[in-house]
């Protein structure tokens, strides 16, 4: 297995290159004209920074996703370490949970590359290891309460971003699956802010995100149909039309169920962003949470119609 090739040679490059730089050109443009007469403040305008950090994954995902097992551990990695941060934040986790939660949010991505049998034996040995934490750290009074919230971000964050992992070794056509499925969850998101900023009326769930309506999740769906229509020429030949025609709707609602799980961790914090890593957008667990769910759900779908 060659851990590293150059993607420059991958036939999905340039198709790939050409049409997200022509999306985001023309996103740029749209920009400037709805923004030309605050052109001075410009790059310090909010749309724009999101545009900039947009830019900024494309370059990234793509190059990490047709780069071979290396880059993609290392982009799963990235991905895992940032958001484990930011919810070990979150969650108020105290040191020593936090670092081993650290430790152990590594260890799925290389494991998936290596064998399957041993990933899905990984997480049931870690949860036998993390039942020790609240023995071994004595007089810590909410112990078991840590262990259950250090237990659900390593499954929640590490144990689902690593799926990507898997799509890409051991999924004929994987790389392309992951292309199309990153536009497809990314234009879900864009659909559900521009459709819920000009048409939304109704709530979706006043209590867990006041600022999603009903009206944003058509937009989920209908960005999640335009992404795979987009990307369709990334996508493997020969698969069943009726995959083709509910892989988007999946990814839609995957798009609005790790919406609102994300709200929901937050708001039992009592958080309005994971972080400000990202300009324009707060935490990467804020940019990240639809992919989260998107990911084992696409891959799950994929094993059954075989």
């Amino acid at each position: 297995m060659m851990w590293l090739i150059n993607p420059y040679y991958h036939p999905l490059f340039l198709p790939t290159v050409v049409r997200l730089g022509a999306f985001l050109a023309i996103g740029l443009a749209v920009l400037l004209i709805v923004e030309r007469h605050r052109l001075r403040e410009f790059r310090s305008n909010v749309l724009f920074r999101r545009w900039r950090t947009w830019l900024t994954i494309a370059v990234v995902y793509v190059s990490g996703t047709l780069s071979g097992p290396l880059p993609i551990v290392l982009l799963v990695g990235g991905m895992t370490f940032q958001a484990l941060r930011e919810y070990a934040q979150l969650a108020g986790l105290p040191g020593d949970y936090r670092r081993i939660l650290l430790v152990m949010g590594l260890l799925p991505a290389p494991i998936a590359v290596l064998s399957i049998e041993s990933f899905y034996f990984l997480a049931p040995l870690l949860l036998i290891v993390a039942t020790l934490q609240p023995i071994l750290f004595k007089g810590d009074a909410e112990g078991i309460r840590q262990l259950a919230f250090a237990v659900l971000g390593w499954g929640y964050i590490a144990w689902f971003l690593a799926h990507m992992v898997l799509i890409h070794q051991h999924v004929e056509g994987g790389e392309g699956i992951l292309l199309a499925l990153g536009v497809a969850v990314a234009m879900s998101d864009v659909g559900a802010y521009v459709t819920g900023k000009t048409l939304g009326k109704h709530k979706l769930s006043s209590r867990l995100s006041p600022n999603k309506t009903v009206e944003g999740t058509m937009g989920n769906f209908i960005g999640a149909y335009a992404g795979m229509f987009f990307m369709a020429y990334a996508m493997p030949a020969g698969l069943d039309i009726w995959i083709l025609l509910t892989l988007p709707a999946l990814i839609g609602a995957a798009c609005i169920w790790g919406d609102l799980l994300e709200s929901a961790i937050k708001r039992e914090f009592g958080k309005k962003d994971a972080g400000e890593w990202l300009p324009g957008f707060g935490g990467i667990l804020d940019r990240i949470d639809s992919l989260i769910i998107a990911l084992p759900l696409v891959l799950y779908m994929f094993w059954l119609s075989n």
